[in-house]
């Protein structure tokens, strides 16, 4: 069934200075900006930057920052996430983490940065546990932080687990990175970085459907969350029938330079995975499993 939501992101930079006057400021430009956001965009989620007072740490959700971002996430109806550094209050371990609040404020869940950049450590920064899903009212999301990008092993835990949407939560942008990791988990991919660099929305084909600019400090897209991936190996003498069959109920996206195809579900009578398994089409996962153990057949 068609699962469409419309996500943001916003780009912004803290100032510099003694915390105090960080959380202060960052405070106000959070309300300005996230009230611009959301009555431009009217969002069901909200992506912020990493660290976002910088080295203030605090507890999560305990935290000022935590429940400002509470307050608006319930003031705007939508889902919004929590960059910043997390001190648990026992232990008084520090993670820098993209914390997810839900439309109630309440907290969905936390991500931890699975490789810090060294600086950090220095801060007294620890590192996370890997990959981890954050269980929301439009699926399973997962979580990924600025150095955390260039880590291909972090990426490889999220293949397994298959979440439909990637939030990223940084200070650089990574480049063409972005847009592999999009391609590679077969998910949708919500970058907010640092102002300088554009914010993007990424199709699970590795294509940008927004961008920040100059003009306009935020991204923002309708996306639909209920689509399947497949090659067009075994599978593109289907699409006719499909479309004949259902014509603007399945929706096929092809981008060509990459040979894959995805399948979204424009209807509430049926899933993606419906029409997948009805058409005997098979999925991006299985076809590359299956042409590994072809070679591996071929070896002997």
């Amino acid at each position: 069934m068609s699962n469409y939501i419309v996500v943001s992101s916003i780009s912004y930079a803290p100032i510099s200075g003694d915390d105090e006057k960080v959380m202060a400021q960052t405070h106000k430009d959070l309300k300005d900006l996230v009230g611009q956001v959301a009555r431009a965009t009217t969002p069901d989620l909200i992506v912020l930057p990493e660290t976002i007072c910088r080295t203030c740490d605090e507890e999560v959700p305990e935290g000022p920052t935590t429940q400002l971002l509470a307050g608006l996430a319930r003031e705007y109806n939508c889902y919004i996430t929590v960059p910043v550094h997390q001190k648990e209050p026992k232990s008084e371990a520090v993670f820098n983490v993209l914390g997810l609040l839900d439309r109630r404020g309440e907290l969905a869940g936390i991500y931890r940065k699975y490789i810090p950049v060294y600086p950090e450590f220095d801060h007294g920064t620890r590192p996370g546990p890997g990959a981890t899903l954050i269980r929301t009212e439009f699926g399973p999301v997962g979580g990924v932080i600025c150095f955390d990008l260039n880590f291909g092993e972090l990426r490889a835990q999220y293949k397994k687990l298959r979440p439909k949407l990637l939030l990223f939560s940084s200070m650089y942008h990574g480049g063409l990175v972005q847009n592999f990791w999009a391609l590679d988990v077969q998910a949708y991919f919500v970058g907010s970085v640092y102002r300088g660099t554009p914010c993007t929305i990424i199709d699970p084909q590795g294509t940008t459907l927004d961008t920040s600019n100059n003009y306009r400090s935020w991204a923002s897209a309708r996306i639909n969350l209920d689509f399947e991936v497949v090659h067009l190996d075994k599978n593109r003498a289907r699409f006719d029938d499909i479309k004949r069959k259902y014509g603007e109920a399945v929706r096929i996206v092809i981008t060509g330079e990459v040979g894959t195809s995805v399948i979204y579900s424009e209807t509430a009578e049926r899933t993606a995975a419906d029409v997948v398994e009805e058409f005997e089409l098979v999925r991006l996962y299985d076809y590359f499993e299956w042409s590994r153990e072809l070679r591996t057949e071929n070896l002997k």
